[in-house]
């Protein structure tokens, strides 16, 4: 008797919008957009293999969400933010991730490191290379880490933090020398070093130094944004 098989169900309307939505926070998340960029619905849909239905869906939740900004009614742009803005994410950053690393470090299990040291090696050969496959890979170390903490919670709020933040994180690895990140020095190092040893307090301190290491692109930003309003105040 032939076995009998459920009939396989349709992709909803609200499913394929949900995954562009979650697809698209993947892309700003992992640097895959540059502050200032303008996107279009047209040209999403095209690489999403989708109708532009469930892109224009997924703009206007994320303009709602000040991922995205609405300049005009086709104008749609990567916003830049200030650094006033980039500084209070990176706070929310610094903490959350902080707390996250130090719970980490108290119950990591071997295979874990194992993987998150992979991620870490995978990251230094992008960073001598491709800023933007760095960018990708950085993303993935540090949620890699969220995911040990099994903090879902916090990982969900950092998560946000860092569909804003992605942006800016892509323009840091395009700056900052790659001699600077493409080597076994890179702060990456030290996070796993405390990890292995769990040292939960090291593990805080790692990250948290390594998350303020983009301090150094937001203060360059600040002092242009200084030297351009001495030159319009003349």
């Amino acid at each position: 008797m032939p076995e009998t098989r459920s009939p396989i169900k349709q992709v909803s309307k609200d499913n394929l919008s949900a995954r562009v939505y979650a697809q698209m926070r993947g892309a700003l998340m992992e640097g895959q957009f540059e502050p200032g960029e303008r996107v279009t619905i047209a040209a999403l849909a095209t690489q999403f293999g989708t109708s532009i239905t469930p892109v224009r869906e997924t703009i206007f939740r994320l303009v709602s969400e000040h991922a995205l900004e609405m300049r005009a009614a086709t104008a749609v742009h990567v916003p830049r933010l200030d650094p006033a803005r980039l500084r209070e994410v990176q706070l929310i950053r610094v903490e959350l991730e902080g707390a996250a690393a130090e719970r980490a470090a108290q119950k990591i299990t071997a295979k874990q490191l194992a993987e998150l040291t992979e991620i870490h090696q995978r990251f230094l050969k992008a960073a001598a290379v491709d800023p933007a496959e760095a960018s990708i890979r950085n993303r993935d170390f540090h949620f890699a880490l969220l995911r040990v903490a099994e903090l879902p919670i916090l990982e969900s709020i950092v998560e946000n933090a860092w569909v804003l933040m992605g942006p800016f994180l892509r323009l840091f690895h395009v700056h900052i020398p790659k001699r600077q990140l493409a080597t076994e020095e890179h702060l990456h190092h030290d996070i796993l070093e405390a990890l292995r040893r769990g040292d939960a307090k090291a593990a805080r301190q790692a990250i948290q130094d390594d998350i303020r290491w983009g301090n150094v692109l937001i203060d360059a930003l600040e002092q242009q944004n200084e030297e351009k309003r001495k030159v319009v105040a003349g």
